[in-house]
């Protein structure tokens, strides 16, 4: 009879195990299908570690249940009031991972569009701000007391608010500056003529809001800031440069 007991413990492991693995695979591969960006990629494989996860820990509590039920008989029946709350709390953390991530992107393209920089470093700490919360939240649904952490995301929110208004108005100065350096050189430089600034030239390809874009024989097309020719200074020539 024990010996029974224990390939049966061992099966509902190894199916634990096996249902889990194909869930998660089939899972991971569901949602890999609605996106082929590494943002989409990430989220699938967190939800299909998650799920994998979950099924084995259902196996091993089947598993240990049917072992010895005498001595364990209390174990099982907690473990499962709590699988509730753990397959809760893993959901917050995924939707959490799933919004950090898109949010961390729309913020840093916005905020590229408006400064004309790149901005990685406040796109990772969004991400972290709001993994931060989603972890909170996770631990809240554990009954673990999150009320310091409270605190501290308020600080950190507060602060990150902050950061991004000024980090707009700054950009915002800066757009502005290459606008009205645009609308000026504008009157000069003409689509198809030849440009010479410091190291870079070639051919005027398109004169944009806030840059003028090059075509060059070295490098291919390149972006310079009109700011950068007034400070710099240029050469211009109304005929295309000579190619190669």
């Amino acid at each position: 009879m024990t010996i029974e007991r224990w390939m049966i413990a061992l099966a509902l492991l190894l199916a634990g195990l096996a249902v889990g693995g194909l869930a998660g695979w089939a899972l991971r591969r569901r949602l890999s299908r609605e996106g082929a960006d590494d943002s989409t990629a990430a989220v699938a494989g967190v939800t299909g570690l998650f799920v994998f996860w979950m099924f084995a820990l259902v196996g091993a509590l089947a598993a240990l249940s049917m072992v010895n039920p005498a001595t364990i008989e209390d174990v099982p029946r907690q473990a499962l009031e709590y699988v509730p709350r753990l397959l809760a709390a893993g959901l917050i953390m995924i939707a959490g991972y799933a919004l950090a991530i898109a949010a961390a992107r729309v913020v840093g393209f916005g905020l590229e569009r408006a400064t004309g920089r790149t901005t990685a470093r406040m796109s990772h700490l969004i991400r972290w701000v709001i993994l931060l919360a989603a972890g909170i939240l996770a631990l809240s649904q554990l009954g673990v007391d999150t009320s310091v952490l409270l605190v501290l995301v308020g600080v950190l929110g507060l602060g990150l608010a902050l950061s991004f208004s000024l980090l707009i108005a700054l950009g915002g100065q800066d757009v502005a500056r290459e606008l009205a350096a645009g609308r000026y050189l504008k009157r000069v430089l003409r689509k198809g003529g030849t440009i010479e600034v410091e190291a870079i030239s070639g051919t005027v390809v398109k004169l944009h809001p806030a840059t003028v874009e090059i075509e060059t024989t070295a490098e291919g097309r390149r972006h310079v800031p009109y700011s950068h020719l007034l400070g710099s200074g240029f050469a211009w020539s109304d005929t295309p440069a000579a190619k190669d």
